[in-house]
């Protein structure tokens, strides 16, 4: 789970929520089909097309399937406990790109391993639904760009939480711990893990190709970081980005650092 940025409000957006302001959500995407289709590109475009929770790739349909993205409401557009007389559904700050977590089975037709049969198996916002988390789980906004928060362990691809990063960027274990919990957005699921792992793997290939090249393990270690950890043609961020910034280490960092990443 990475820091995720929030461009300007799309214009169409800011002006329909001007002219309807207490318009549902289902209201926009039906009378402003243009305006919703901007919020779902600036979206993709603001995250580098990851998953705002799992940072797998949002895929498309591309026509024989369905796009393995939704709109997500970080603060549920409509909950009948919900005292605030803000309009959630609208607001271009509780809007952010998911997954839909292995939750569709007819999402990606090439990509069948995406669905996911056990729900309990299931992740990213799949649990949550319209249940107010707001003090339960990190917002993806208020995720700092350093230090990194999560570590991805080799042997099974799991993430656990780094703590002391935690505090030094002051943010509330308690809430980065819930991410990984298998009834919150349950980012430790077997097939998160394994997406995880194969990723791993990949990289320990990598990283074993250029020594057989010659090149020391400092300079294998600097070239791939160099070239995974940035933005590529269609300004797509790798998928499982917090996974090869962890593998990397301080290398990582250093080149992050020295990009000026943000997010």
């Amino acid at each position: 789970m990475k820091n995720c940025l929030k461009s300007n409000i799309p214009p169409l957006l800011e002006q329909y929520h001007i002219d309807n302001p207490n318009a549902k959500w289902e209201q926009f995407k039906n009378e402003c089909q243009q305006g919703h289709s901007d919020v779902q590109n600036q979206l993709r475009l603001d995250q580098g097309n990851l998953c705002c929770y799992c940072e797998i790739d949002m895929k498309q349909g591309q026509g024989v399937g369905k796009d393995d993205f939704r709109v997500e409401h970080f603060h549920p557009k409509a909950n009948k406990k919900d005292a605030t007389e803000d309009n959630w559904a609208l607001d271009w700050q509780n809007m952010l790109g998911c997954c839909l977590g292995g939750s569709e089975p007819y999402v990606v037709a090439d990509e069948k391993a995406r669905f996911i049969k056990q729900h309990n198996e299931r992740h990213s916002d799949v649990l949550k639904a319209d249940s107010i988390w707001d003090d339960e789980i990190l917002n993806p906004l208020d995720i700092p760009a350093f230090p990194i928060l999560f570590q991805a362990h080799r042997g099974d691809g799991s993430l656990s939480v780094q703590e002391d990063n935690c505090r030094d960027a002051g943010i509330d274990i308690r809430k980065a711990n819930n991410c990984l919990d298998a009834e919150k957005l349950n980012l430790n699921s077997v097939v998160l893990k394994e997406h995880r792992k194969k990723a791993l793997d990949a990289l320990n290939q990598q990283v074993a190709n250029q020594l057989a090249q010659g090149l020391t393990v400092d300079q294998a270690m600097s070239n791939l970081a160099k070239a995974l950890l940035r933005k590529n043609e269609q300004q797509h961020w790798s998928a499982f980005f917090t996974t090869i910034r962890s593998y990397f280490g301080k290398v990582a960092e250093q080149h992050l650092q020295a990009m000026d990443y943000q997010g």
